[in-house]
């Protein structure tokens, strides 16, 4: 009968031979981002003598020599585990002037994840469509522009870290301007010195990587999307989320761990585990361990928080010291995957370098695992070390065989290196020390805490009598009880805020969908403006105030010489911030509208309106994309609500007094839409006229980047009650 061993080679030769007669993208197009393995420990040999055939032919056949991993300046690429998402409308990102605060951003999220080694800069979706300025532009308009991103790229290069700024391919506004993206994209490489560019929704972006090195020697791609064997010598790091592929996604969750494919055919390459919207990532993180992957760090997921539990957090605040110390275990050692063990549901994969032997040993069940790990050939003067818990480990030497005995918590962790003692020092001692102080940290809580969304509270103004209105405004009629209140928004990755059945962090695959959710409010009598504030009313009120933002930056940007444009004098103004609107409204003695206020007089109030004019969608009433701009705030008589006010829908967006905060995000909810539509891509923001029930999430950054072209005002007074 023929031994395991030679039935393996059989197998191994016959695969080699098969491989042979396919062409190469069969060959590469084998095997999904995730290969599955046998669930048979005894078919293990077998699996893994298959796929080293495999990835020789795919070298073979690629001609693959990987030197772009050989060389010095992109060596930071392959030490890199970890990637931070950073919203550019972070919070903790900027002081109280609104200049970079890197280290204070940083701290908070180091203390909970672990060490940070490179950032991606976001300042763009889903921000990015809700008037024509570019993904470029939004870096530009951050506070203190291209130069304050150089210090802040200095800076971060001072801390060891990286720092990436972001593509948006679907964006093609910058396109459309007659600029390119490779331009417009070295500029800004060039200008602020970043290391690399993240490609977002894309997997390469062919012949820029060569351009790329004209300009930052050093830069590199890391991907959003897996990439193709094809291209694994221009795209440096990748992304593997869970879920990406609907087909395959069960594989993440199968008993035996799979092999990251990308990972197996060159182990230089960093691929980043992530599943942006799990607060239970024990799955994912065990997967990186075995695959020696990074993580990306991403509390902050497009405005919506989505904090790890405590558990995780504690798995991969010890993993991420250890993938670095060792690095070239998991980048140039020796890789066993599946390396057989004896404790029930219990996985680990090998890694070797020399004498030095590395375990990354997982977990799987929800109860703890204790006993005898596994046994090999007794080795004069090994020691075994848990990298992870900072312990040695227990083992019994018997009759040539050293045995080793574990207790790992439920979903748990090891790292075990096997080391001779004449090779130990006062380093490893350090590092050993290090990981037991962050292990006395562990937190294996599976409990997780959303932030509270607080409302900014608002200033009543003096209340009128209903027969003493200021000019230009008209009385909304209230019921003496609580009405009910449909709102709606498009569900995208921002999400809203906790509304009916919706939380903000329940984004799903239903893209787009529209949501609505009821809200019981009370409402106190009031009159609102008949228009949105004009441009000519707003430069009587800097004549009469003298008002001057603080951070002038892009206010009032369509005027020239303090006036506005020619003949656009009855336009709505716009390229005003949210403090912007309040200091109006303060000086004219009102204030923004509630959401609730806002709406009950666009739909009618009990009429329950889809539009202020009626039920039915009707183009010629609204301004919506007809005009390359905004139009006179009184020009769509037919388009009014039953009492007479104009644009509630279209023209532009109009601000609220909706202000919000989750400690991570501020925003505001916008109402009506605006005359501003690009069909480019569904990524872009809300756009068009909209429906009196919808409201737009804007995420609030600082008043450079806040101030809009399609974002206007309107004002309300408090009335007494009859």
């Amino acid at each position: 009968m023929l031994s395991k061993f030679t039935i393996a080679l059989l197998m191994f030769a016959c695969f080699s031979t098969q491989l042979q007669g396919q062409n190469k993208g069969k060959i590469t197009e084998k095997y999904y981002q995730l290969i599955e393995a046998p669930t048979s420990s005894d078919q293990w040999n077998a699996w893994r003598l298959s796929l080293s055939a495999w990835r020789d032919s795919i070298r073979q056949h690629l001609n693959y020599q990987g030197e772009n991993y050989q060389k010095k300046e992109y060596a930071w690429a392959s030490k890199a585990y970890s990637t931070f998402f950073l919203m550019a409308n972070e919070s903790t990102l900027y002081d109280a002037n609104y200049r970079f605060d890197i280290k204070r951003c940083l701290k908070k999220y180091e203390e909970d994840y672990g060490q940070v080694d490179v950032v991606v800069l976001w300042p763009t979706y889903p921000q990015l469509g809700f008037d024509n300025r570019s993904q470029y532009s939004f870096y530009r308009n951050l506070p203190g522009g291209v130069a304050a991103l150089k210090q802040l790229c200095t800076e971060l290069h001072q801390m060891g870290k990286k720092m990436m700024i972001a593509y948006n391919p679907w964006d093609n506004i910058s396109r459309n301007q007659g600029l390119t993206d490779e331009e417009e994209l070295l500029e800004l490489l060039q200008k602020t010195g970043a290391d690399g560019v993240y490609l977002d929704t894309i997997s390469n972006f062919e012949g820029f990587f060569q351009q790329m090195q004209s300009s930052n020697p050093d830069a590199i791609f890391q991907s959003e999307i897996p990439i193709r064997p094809e291209v694994l010598n221009q795209v440096h790091q990748s992304w593997l989320e869970v879920g990406w592929s609907e087909k395959y996604k069960s594989l993440e969750f199968e008993e035996i761990p799979a092999l990251v494919r990308n990972r197996w055919l060159e182990q230089r390459h960093m691929i980043y585990r992530v599943s942006r919207f799990s607060h239970e990532q024990s799955t994912l993180l065990q997967n990186a361990w075995m695959n020696g992957c990074g993580v990306v760090i991403w509390e902050n997921v497009f405005g919506t928080v989505n904090p790890v539990n405590p558990r995780d957090r504690t798995l991969l605040r010890s993993m991420l010291p250890v993938l670095r110390q060792y690095s070239d275990f998991f980048t140039q050692g020796t890789w066993f995957p599946l390396f057989p063990t004896q404790l029930n549901r219990v996985y680990a994969s090998q890694w070797q370098l020399g004498e030095h032997k590395l375990w990354t040993v997982i977990n799987r069940q929800e109860q703890l695992a204790i006993g005898k790990l596994w046994e090999e050939d007794a080795v004069a003067g090994m020691r075994y070390f848990d990298l992870i818990s900072g312990h040695e480990i227990k083992v019994k030497t018997e009759q040539g065989k050293t045995s080793l005995y574990l207790q790992l918590p439920p979903k748990a962790i090891a790292g075990i290196l096997a080391i001779p003692e004449k090779d130990l020092n006062p380093a490893f001692f350090d590092f050993l020390k290090s990981q037991k102080l962050l292990y006395q940290r562990a937190d294996f809580s599976t409990k997780y805490q959303l932030p509270k969304h607080q409302l900014k509270a608002y200033q009543p103004t003096v209340k009128y009598t209903k027969t003493n209105l200021p000019k230009g405004m008209i009385n909304i009629p209230v019921p003496p009880d609580s009405v009910t209140l449909s709102f709606s928004f498009r569900q995208r990755e921002g999400g809203f805020y906790p509304l009916g059945d919706f939380v903000d962090f329940s984004y799903s695959q239903a893209r787009n969908e529209l949501t609505k959710g009821d809200l019981r409010v009370k409402l106190n009598p009031f009159a609102m403006d008949e228009t949105p504030v004009s441009n000519a009313l707003f430069l009587k009120f800097l004549q009469a105030s003298k008002y001057e933002p603080k951070h002038p930056e892009n206010f009032l940007k369509h005027w020239s010489k303090g006036s506005p444009p020619l003949g656009q004098e009855n336009h709505p103004v716009t390229w005003i911030a949210l403090e912007d609107a309040r200091a109006y409204a303060k000086w004219a003695g009102k204030r923004l509208p509630t959401e609730a206020e806002w709406q009950w007089a666009a739909q009618n109030g009990s009429a329950h309106t889809v539009y202020p004019w009626g039920n039915q969608f009707d183009s010629t009433l609204v301004n919506t994309g007809q005009w390359a701009g905004t139009t006179p705030v009184a020009q769509f008589v037919k388009g009014r609500t039953q009492l007479g006010l104009y644009d509630m829908s279209g023209n532009v967006w109009q601000w609220t007094e909706s202000e919000r905060s989750d400690a991570y995000n501020r925003y505001c909810i916008l109402r009506g839409g605006a005359w501003y539509i690009n069909r480019g891509s569904e990524w872009y923001a809300d756009q068009g006229a909209q429906t009196s029930s919808f409201g737009a999430k804007y995420l609030l950054t600082w008043p450079g980047l806040d101030r809009c072209a399609t974002i206007g005002f309107r004002c309300v007074v408090d009335l007494q009650n009859d």
